[in-house]
C-alpha cells in the first residue's frame, strides 16, 4: 500500500521575517523609476492564464513522477535569492527563486533588504522605513515569492543552474501540482500556490518552465 505524505515541509513557504518595518500606507512616485532590464520589463505583474488540463510523467532518479497543470504563467522579476538543494525532490526540482518584481525591484528597496533561502523556504527582513520609500505591507507580500522551477528540458536546466542574485529573468511556463511515486513506496504530493497574496504552508509557486530568458539570453 501507498503511503501518501504531504510533502509540504520541504516546498513550503515565502515568509516575511517579523522585523520587516513598514512606515506608511501608500506607494511613492521616487521608486516608479523604469524597470526594464535586457528588454525585461520587471516592473509588471506576473501573467497567469487557465488553461486546458496538461498532464506528463518524468522519470527521475529513485522516482517516477507526475506533472499536472490547468494555469499557464508567466513573470519578469529580478533575481534576490538563488539556491540549489540536494533533498528527495531536488532530481526533479533542483533550483528554487526568490524573485521579486514591481517597485519591489527599484535599487531604493530591494538593496535595503537581506533576501535568504534555506530548507525549500524564502525569507525577506530589514526595514522601508526610510530614505523616501513608502510600500505598504500588503504591496510588499504581493510582489515577493519563492519558486521552485522545474526545468522542461536540459538547456532550460543548465540555465536555471546559472542563475544568481542580481540576474532579470522572464519565465513562461505552467503553475503545477507534482506527485512522486518514491521506488520505496512512498508518494510525496506537492501542490502550487495560484495566488500572489498568500503565505504560511503552500505559498510558494512550482512552475514548469517551458521557455526562459535571463538578462540577455533566450532558452
Amino acid at each position: 500500500m501507498l503511503l501518501e505524505a504531504l510533502f509540504m515541509t520541504i516546498l513550503s513557504v515565502l515568509t516575511l521575517a517579523a522585523m520587516f518595518a513598514i512606515q506608511n500606507n501608500n506607494l511613492n512616485a521616487s521608486v516608479s523609476q523604469s524597470s526594464v532590464s535586457y528588454g525585461i520589463n520587471t516592473g509588471t505583474e506576473p501573467v497567469q492564464n487557465s488553461t486546458a488540463a496538461f498532464k506528463t510523467t518524468l522519470a527521475v532518479s529513485g522516482a517516477k513522477a507526475t506533472v499536472s497543470s490547468d494555469t499557464s504563467y508567466t513573470i519578469n522579476a529580478r533575481v534576490e535569492s538563488a539556491m540549489s538543494y540536494d533533498d528527495q525532490i531536488s532530481s526533479l526540482i533542483p533550483t528554487d527563486l526568490l524573485l521579486a518584481w514591481g517597485d519591489m525591484t527599484q535599487n531604493g528597496v530591494d538593496g535595503k533588504l537581506t533576501w535568504q533561502q534555506e530548507d525549500r523556504h524564502g525569507q525577506v527582513s530589514g526595514s522601508l522605513g526610510d530614505g523616501g520609500v513608502d510600500l505598504t505591507q500588503d504591496y510588499v507580500i504581493r510582489h515577493v515569492s519563492n519558486n521552485h522551477l522545474l526545468p522542461a528540458n536540459s538547456r532550460v536546466a543548465a540555465a536555471i543552474a546559472g542563475i544568481k542574485a542580481g540576474d532579470t529573468v522572464r519565465i513562461d511556463g505552467r503553475l503545477i501540482d507534482v506527485r512522486m511515486a518514491l521506488n520505496d513506496g512512498r508518494v510525496l504530493t506537492v501542490n502550487t500556490s495560484k495566488s500572489r497574496s498568500d503565505q504560511g504552508e503552500g505559498a510558494c509557486e512550482i512552475i514548469y518552465v517551458e521557455h526562459l530568458r535571463v538578462n540577455g539570453i533566450s532558452y
